[in-house]
């Protein structure tokens, strides 16, 4: 027979222990607290510092270098002339007003974020703002956009002037590029480094079973081991290249100005760099899930301020030097220039991209050598 008020007491109880018990099993393992609390604070910090500026049109909150072509000296024009140069997150590519031709040439070479063309207010009144094709879509444009606007729409508070903005684009390269292009190059980036950092977590599993250190036991030679990898990864990037590619084309009207020689060197280069990179951090990883955990870490902050889905002078200032440093900048870099720029191996750019991307091969390639442990930890 039961005690009257005993059944209730015990369930608490009981509930009391397995509460207790499963707070144990949950906060005690790592990966809960970085995919559960660390990751989403990471991706909203991240956002917010990014994309949280484009709800701002007055300046403050980021900056573009631009040129100014005035087409005429009337009074209107000089006002605009002066509110821009008051301006201090529009930085002037020159101290003055210069020829349109110079200003377009400038922005081909993304030497300049935009160009402003001012009117002359007799002919016409219309404020031209040309960008970049490719970045037609980026924040920075967008919020060129904004400021113009809200210029113009305190000029006529103060007179009825009857101006108006005209927004419109040029290529770097081919005049049918388009942010498509500038969008489908960066995940091909993306994915290669991606297939090189990930790949590398099945050099922890075959350590942690042990098979590593029975093959060093046989005849096997470790480099061709070691080279047969590699081969592996550069084989399924070239897949992933030729499938992403296909899709850009035939689905999404994507266009290419491919320069064969560059391109091959900068995909075999960033494929071994981004190998060497998942080799080292398989080095330091005891487990599948801390290499998981660092891998992806590594790559979630690469993709967002690499220039995979926006040009890299929308970032904030203080975070360009970090960007700057990412391997996956350079890389993207040189794909896009390679697939759909058609720049070749005599340009400066590219030796740079190349040489900036082989030296994190050589360094990650080396600190993976010196720590990576060919047996299984004991505990």
């Amino acid at each position: 027979m039961p005690i009257p008020g005993r059944s209730g007491e015990t369930n608490m109880n009981q509930l009391k222990s397995l509460f207790m018990a499963h707070f144990k099993m949950t906060f005690r393992e790592k990966q809960v607290w970085f995919w559960s609390i660390f990751y989403p604070v990471l991706l909203l910090v991240i956002f917010l510092t990014i994309f949280g500026r484009m709800g701002s049109s007055s300046g403050e909150d980021f900056n573009a270098k631009i040129a100014v072509v005035s087409t005429g000296s009337s009074e209107v024009s000089q006002r605009l002339e002066h509110t821009l140069k008051a301006i201090p997150a529009l930085e002037w590519k020159e101290d003055k007003t210069v020829d349109k031709d110079q200003a377009e040439e400038w922005l081909r070479n993304k030497k300049i974020d935009a160009v402003i063309v001012i009117p002359d207010g007799e002919n016409t009144k219309q404020v031209e703002l040309l960008v970049n094709r490719e970045n037609e879509l980026s924040i920075t444009s967008q919020a060129l956009a904004g400021i113009l606007r809200e210029i113009l729409g305190g000029l006529e508070r103060t007179a009825p002037l009857e101006y108006s903005l005209a927004v419109s684009s040029i290529s770097s390269g081919n005049e049918d590029l388009s942010y498509t292009d500038f969008l489908l190059t960066g995940m091909i980036a993306l994915a290669i480094s991606q297939a090189g950092l990930f790949g590398m977590v099945s050099l922890v599993e075959m350590r942690r079973n042990g098979l590593l250190k029975r093959l060093k036991l046989t005849p096997v030679n470790m480099r061709l081991f070691g080279f047969s990898e590699m081969l592996v990864r550069i084989i399924l990037s070239t897949i992933q290249v030729l499938l992403l590619s296909l899709i850009g084309l035939f689905f999404y009207g994507a266009h290419f100005d491919i320069h064969i020689a560059a391109f091959t060197l900068m995909f075999i280069v960033g494929t071994l760099s981004f190998t060497a990179m998942g080799f080292m951090i398989a080095s330091f990883s005891k487990s599948m899930e801390s290499f998981m955990g660092i891998v992806n870490l590594v790559s979630f902050l690469m993709m967002f301020l690499s220039g995979v889905f926006f040009k890299f002078s929308s970032l904030p200032e203080w975070l360009q030097p970090v960007a700057s440093a990412l391997p996956l900048t350079f890389f993207v870099n040189g794909i896009r220039d390679g697939m759909v720029y058609g720049i070749g191996i005599m340009n400066t750019t590219f030796w740079m991209n190349i040489g900036v991307l082989f030296a994190w091969m050589v360094v990650t390639f080396a600190i993976g050598s010196r720590f990576y442990k060919w047996t299984p930890d004991v505990k």
